[in-house]
């Protein structure tokens, strides 16, 4: 599998730190409803933060689909790899598509010179609600069942990483708790830096008699 590592560990990376960033630099208003979030968060100053952290999240999609890629050569040919790989594409899907949805009111503001102002705050905080229950409510939730898919069977990968992605899958499927998916950027933090080093790792020498 050498030479497919690096990419897939760069993309379990940004997978893992690049949507947690971009929610640091757009701050999307959710969890506890504040006014003061809402009206920050569509501020005409704001929006280039959250046209960046577009940018972002898209970056951490394409990550997870080469990761997705990666894990799907460890299972090999078989229903089971099939099924792996249609629920992570569907997933990563589902992440950018729920973004979308997220940032979905600042890009309006932004394209239309800041005249929308028929929305309410309350309007606002549900879209941006909406959106992290399709990133998280169906893509966690897909990706958990990707990942689940992966752990039930044998794979060509160290046993410590099956039954990580074991626990990763579990959280994936509370993902709409949002909490538990931590464990699953933490899974894609450690595989990636896994990944990495079995690229970066020499090739055995073959043994002659």
């Amino acid at each position: 599998m050498r030479g497919k590592s690096l990419p897939a560990g760069i993309g379990a990376l940004a997978f893992g730190i690049l949507t947690f960033v971009a929610f640091l630099v757009a701050s999307p208003p959710g969890g506890d409803y504040k006014v003061s979030d809402i009206v920050d968060y569509v501020a005409r100053g704001h929006r280039a933060a959250v046209f960046v952290s577009v940018y972002l999240v898209v970056l951490s999609s394409i990550g997870l689909v080469l990761l997705v890629a990666r894990l799907r050569s460890a299972i090999g040919d078989g229903a089971r790899a099939s099924i792996f790989w249609a629920l992570g594409i569907a997933a990563a899907t589902a992440w950018a598509a729920g973004y979308a949805i997220v940032v979905a009111v600042p890009a309006a503001f932004a394209f239309s010179g800041g005249h929308t102002v028929t929305l309410t705050n309350g309007v606002i905080y549900t879209f941006s609600e909406a959106g992290f229950a399709v990133m998280y409510g169906a893509g966690g939730v897909l990706l958990g069942a990707a990942l689940m898919t992966f752990a039930i069977g044998p794979v060509a990968a160290p046993s410590w990483v099956r039954w990580s992605t074991l626990v990763a899958g579990v959280a994936g499927l509370a993902a709409l708790a949002w909490f538990p998916f931590f464990l699953v950027y933490i899974w894609a933090i450690l595989v990636g830096v896994w990944l990495i080093v079995a690229d970066r790792a020499p090739a055995p020498v073959a043994q002659t008699a």
